[in-house]
Formats: C-alpha cells, sequence, structure tokens
C-alpha cells in the first residue's frame, strides 16, 4: 500500500526518485516460535548455581525458522556466568587461536564450570548460518567456545531450567531480496532523531544502520537518485513540523540535509548502482539498509 502522508516539502524531494517501492516483511513475523535476534553487542549473565562450580554435560543444535540454537547442558545444580560476543575463539590454556568455519566467530565463556568429558567437542552442522560448533578447552573453572557462523548476525542468550542450560540463538540471513525499486514505510513519530550511523561489512553486502532516538520510526522513504545513480535518497518525515536532529557518527559517505519543515533527507553514496533491502528494527530503533556487494 502506498504510503500517502508526506507534507509538501517531503513530495518535493520525491521528483528526485526512481519510481515504484519495494514492500518488506517485518523483522518478527508471526509464528509460533521466537523472533529473529538482532543484537549484535556482547551479553553477560551471573551464575545460578548455589553449590559453586557446574559441569557442561552435553551440547546440541537445531535448526529453527528464524534462527540457529545452540544449547549447553549443565548438572550441579545451577548454570554457570557467561560472556558471548564476536571474537576468535582461543586456546582457553594456550591463547592459540582455533580456526572455525564460516567468516565470523561467536565466542561463549562459562565461568565457574568445567567440562570433563566435552573439553575437545567438536561439531560441524553446517546450517546456512552455524556452520561449526568448538570448544576451546576448560580450565581453571572457565570453559570457552566458539560458534562458526555464515555472518556476524544477531543474537540471543537464554537461560533454561530442568534442566539447567544455556541456549545461544543466532538468527538466519534476512529473506527479504535485494532490489532498486523505491522502498516506503515507518510510522508516526512525530520529530526525527537520528542518533549516528553504523557501518558493517558482510559477507555479500554492506550494512548502514541508522540509529533513531524515538521509540517510533517516522515515516521513511529509500530509494536511488535520478541525477546520482549510485545515490541512495533516505528520507524522514516526521508528523509534526518539529526541526529534526542528526546527531552522532557516520561514515564519510552518508551526509544529511536537514530541513525546516520537520524532514530529514539522507544520502548514502555507493560506487555502483546495486540492489538494497531495508529492515525496521526495534529495541532500539533502528533502520537498516544492506546494500548489495
Amino acid at each position: 500500500m502506498l504510503i500517502t502522508r508526506y507534507r509538501a516539502g517531503a513530495l518535493a524531494l520525491a521528483g528526485l526518485l526512481a519510481t515504484g517501492f519495494a514492500t518488506t516483511a517485518s523483522a518478527a513475523a508471526g509464528g509460533g516460535d521466537l523472533p529473529a535476534p538482532t543484537r549484535t553487542a556482547p551479553v553477560t549473565g551471573e551464575a545460578t548455581s548455589s553449590t559453586g562450580q557446574v559441569s557442561l554435560v552435553g551440547v546440541r543444535h537445531a535448526r529453527h525458522d528464524r534462527y540457529d540454537r545452540v544449547v549447553f547442558d549443565f548438572s550441579g545444580g545451577g548454570t554457570p556466568g557467561y560472556r558471548v560476543e564476536y571474537a576468535p575463539l582461543v586456546g582457553i590454556g594456550t591463547g592459540t587461536q582455533i580456526p572455525l568455519e564460516g567468516p565470523a566467530d561467536l565466542r561463549i565463556v562459562f565461568d565457574g564450570a568445567d567440562a570433563p568429558k566435552l573439553h575437545n567437542y567438536a561439531a560441524t552442522p553446517r546450517y546456512p548460518t552455524l556452520r561449526q560448533i568448538k570448544l576451546g578447552g576448560a580450565f581453571e573453572g572457565r570453559v570457552i567456545a566458539g560458534l562458526g557462523l555464515s555472518d556476524a548476525l544477531g543474537f540471543r542468550v537464554l537461560r533454561l531450567t530442568n534442566p539447567p542450560r544455556i541456549a545461544v540463538d543466532v538468527a538466519h540471513q534476512p529473506t527479504q531480496p535485494f532490489g532498486t525499486a523505491r522502498w516506503q514505510g515507518g510510522s508516526d513519530a512525530d520529530v526525527v532523531r537520528v542518533s549516528g550511523v553504523r557501518f558493517g561489512w558482510h559477507p555479500g553486502y554492506d550494512r548502514y544502520v541508522f540509529d533513531l532516538s524515538t521509540a517510533k520510526f517516522p515515516l521513511i522513504d529509500v530509494a536511488y537518485v535520478r541525477a546520482t545513480p549510485t545515490r541512495v535518497f533516505v528520507g524522514f518525515t516526521g508528523m509534526t513540523t518539529q526541526v529534526g536532529s542528526v546527531t552522532g557518527q557516520r561514515p564519510s559517505n552518508v551526509t544529511f540535509k536537514v530541513y525546516e519543515n520537520g524532514t530529514v533527507s539522507g544520502f548514502i553514496d555507493t560506487e555502483a548502482r546495486k540492489g538494497f533491502r531495508v529492515m525496521l528494527l526495534t529495541n532500539p530503533t533502528r533502520l537498516v539498509i544492506d546494500v548489495k556487494r
């Protein structure tokens, strides 16, 4: 459905843009399963065992509709403390890097645990996202594990009981196709507040994350600019005429113009005209634009 609530200031920019638009699926589409995780920052948790050190007694993996899951089973009355982050897997006693299949490594460190029978565990499920699982050893109450992944995607950590276990979910690759048609979406935020733009290299595409400091999304318009075929226009329109703001860091190829009527225009300069896809993610509110390489 075409959105028609843009004010005159935003509509005046439409002449720069290519015609047509594409729709996108919600990042947390319906279904009985959990939504795909989106967090990529490190996650930590405290130990729950009241008896001290616990033992890692099993490792399982499975593929779900929107994510791959690895489950670490523990005995001893609880779960250990943990830290999960994108970092290389290293031998816990040696510090030597242990190679994992796939271009991204997710490292898991358990504190207050041992692994008497699993310290050399390895599995290679070769799911589209989860490629490999390895343990890097156990030493002095710490166990280190690594997940080899197809990309640095969103993940989450769940602490579960009966039996005590820790699950690590890693999102599948986005399923939206790349295209060059205009995309429109968003919601009804009163004002545009861009708090920064982050850039990341991924296998096959470049990712631009526009962080927004509003709970809702403004109206958003993404399209290639006619006059500059390799420039992607990113338009934001608030529901009031309150002047928007752009703060924080941004890549050198991303620029902005702020207008007095409540609209903000962003521009991504690319090396060539390639397909893009758009995702709206929440908690925190952010716009993700992937540009195919």
